[in-house]
């Protein structure tokens, strides 16, 4: 007993302090990881998410955001979050988190996928095209969100020829491939 509270403390000591907590039980100080336990949270709230359990879900992705909030792997907690108030019919929440998302990882074409579709169910895809068309001149990835407003609109044409620019001016950004795989499963959904 005594030799297994000795090798805790070490244990403790080692881990570096973000990773790990130090709960007291009967047997000892035990270590509890907060980002592997909001994996496994994420990770149930999926099985329930295809379950179509979505309460149980929700609450599972909001414990996964809550025990790693500030991470890009959170930036997923949050979409997954958005996924479900999406099908319960809650749009403003789903703006919300989605929003959070790309905060912390800007760089993931499904999000302004989703924000767009999001943006269309509020019905304010104008007042946003009007705000990402400002954010595009500080930050390039906002003719992403450009371009995905338009296809909501029903401009097709004009979205695809907003992503095309923006494919071609950003060529070494993460996002552009995930931009370029989508222009072309549009142009082959034409012919």
């Amino acid at each position: 007993m005594y030799f297994a509270k000795i090798i805790t403390i070490i244990c403790l000591i080692v881990m570096p302090c973000s990773m790990a907590y130090g709960v007291p039980t009967k047997y000892g100080v035990v270590s509890i990881d907060a980002q592997k336990n909001a994996i496994n949270h994420n990770n149930r709230g999926v099985i329930y998410m295809q379950d179509r359990y979505y309460a149980a879900a929700i609450k599972e992705f909001q414990m996964a955001v809550l025990l790693d909030p500030d991470t890009q792997a959170s930036a997923s907690y949050y979409a997954n979050l958005a996924n479900c108030y999406m099908k319960i019919g809650y749009p403003a929440l789903a703006q919300d988190t989605l929003q959070r998302a790309i905060r912390l990882n800007p760089m993931n074409f499904n999000y302004y996928q989703d924000l767009a579709v999001v943006y269309k169910r509020l019905g304010i895809l104008d007042t946003q095209l009007r705000r990402w068309k400002k954010e595009s001149i500080k930050n390039p990835v906002g003719q992403v969100m450009q371009g995905m407003i338009l296809i909501e609109q029903g401009k097709k044409d004009a979205g695809l020829a907003k992503l095309q620019e923006f494919a071609y001016t950003e060529p070494d950004l993460i996002i552009t491939i995930g931009v370029k795989n989508f222009i072309d499963q549009k142009d082959k959904e034409r012919f």
